[in-house]
C-alpha cells in the first residue's frame, strides 16, 4: 500500500525544496538529474534539512552538521544517531510526484562521527547567530508536533527530546554566547543577564510540566504555558541580543563560535552532563571565557 501525492513542479538541478505530504515533510532534491526524496527534518534536533546544504551525495543539516545520504537516508557522520525515511519520486505529466510505501525500514546508520570533520567550505553558515536561530525554529517545530498528539508515550517521548534540546540550547548560550555578547555590546551586560533570567523561567516551566501526569489537562495546560514562556524568550533574542552580538563581533569569531556551538551539542547529546538547574545571572556573565581573545 501505498500514499501517492503530486506537487505542481520538480526542483531546479541542486535546489533543495520542502514538501507538505498528508502533514509529513519532504525534501525533495535533483542532483545529476536523478531526484531525491527523504524526510526534511533532522532527527538530531528537528532541523530543517532543506535550510542545509548538499555536499556531493550527502545533505549537511544546517544546525549541528549532521550528514546524510540521500539516496539510502543513512547517517554519514554525527551527531544524528538514527536516519532519515526514503520516499520516492518521480515526474508525471510534469509534475513532482512523491511516494511512500508503508512498511520501509529506516537504514542501518554507522556509528556516528565527530561533529569536528563535518563542515566543507561548501557547508553550512557556521555563524553562531545563524546556528541558534534555525535552532529556535526546530524548537518552535517541536512544539507545534507535540501540539497533535494524544498518544501518551508519543507524548512523553516527544516531550523528553523536545526539554532536552531547551537545556543544551538554553546551557550552551550561558557557556558560548552569553558571556561573549556581554563583554561585546554596549548593553551586552543587560541583555545577557536578562537571557539568563528567561532561561530559568522557562526551566521552572519545563519542571512545572513535569509535575503531572502526561496528556492530562493540568499537564497541556503547564504544556502551553511552557510554549509561552519559551517563545517569548525566543523572539526576545532574535530582536535584540542576537543582532547586537552580530554588530559588535566579527564574522570571523561568530564563525569560531559556532564550531564550538557544534561541539557543545556533540558533548551533551541527550542533555548528557547537564542537570537543568537555574543558573545564576551574574555568574554566567562573570565567566568570560577565553578573555585572552577579541570577542
Amino acid at each position: 500500500m501505498t500514499s501517492q501525492h503530486s506537487h505542481p513542479s520538480p526542483p531546479e538541478e541542486g535546489e533543495l525544496v520542502t514538501l507538505d505530504h498528508d502533514g509529513s515533510a519532504v525534501a525533495v532534491t535533483m542532483l545529476d538529474g536523478e531526484l531525491h526524496a527523504f524526510d526534511d527534518t533532522c532527527p538530531h534536533a528537528g532541523c530543517s534539512l532543506a535550510d542545509g546544504e548538499l555536499d556531493g551525495r550527502t545533505v549537511v543539516c544546517p544546525c549541528h552538521l549532521a550528514r546524510f545520504d540521500i539516496a539510502t537516508g543513512a547517517v554519514v557522520e554525527g551527531p544524528a544517531r538514527s536516519g532519515l525515511t526514503i520516499w520516492s519520486a518521480r515526474v508525471t505529466d510534469g509534475a513532482l510526484e512523491i511516494r511512500q510505501e508503508e512498511g520501509d525500514e529506516q537504514p542501518a546508520d554507522p556509528p556516528a562521527a565527530s561533529a569536528g570533520n563535518a563542515a566543507s567550505s561548501s557547508g553550512p553558515d557556521m555563524d553562531i547567530t545563524v546556528l541558534i536561530e534555525r535552532e529556535h525554529d526546530a524548537i518552535r517545530r517541536q512544539f507545534e508536533a507535540i501540539k497533535v498528539l494524544s498518544d501518551t508515550h508519543e507524548l512523553d517521548t516527544a516531550w523528553t527530546a523536545l526539554t532536552e534540546l531547551l537545556e543544551i540550547h538554553a546551557s550552551g548560550e550561558e557557556s558560548l554566547l552569553y558571556p561573549k555578547l556581554a563583554r561585546a555590546a554596549d548593553d551586552g551586560v543587560e541583555e545577557a543577564e536578562h537571557a539568563v533570567r528567561d532561561h530559568n523561567e522557562i526551566r521552572d516551566s519545563v519542571r512545572a510540566v513535569h509535575e503531572h501526569d502526561v496528556g492530562s489537562e493540568a499537564w497541556w495546560q503547564a504544556f502551553r504555558k511552557a510554549r509561552e514562556v519559551n517563545e517569548e524568550h525566543l523572539q526576545e533574542e532574535e530582536r535584540d541580543a542576537l543582532p547586537s552580538f552580530r554588530d559588535s563581533t566579527e564574522r570571523a569569531r561568530r564563525e569560531e563560535l559556532g564550531r564550538e556551538w557544534v561541539g557543545f551539542h556533540e558533548e551533551h547529546q541527550h542533555g548528557r552532563g547537564l542537570n537543568g538547574d537555574d543558573v545564576d545571572p551574574g555568574a554566567v556573565i562573570d565567566d568570560l571565557g577565553d578573555a585572552s581573545s577579541t570577542a
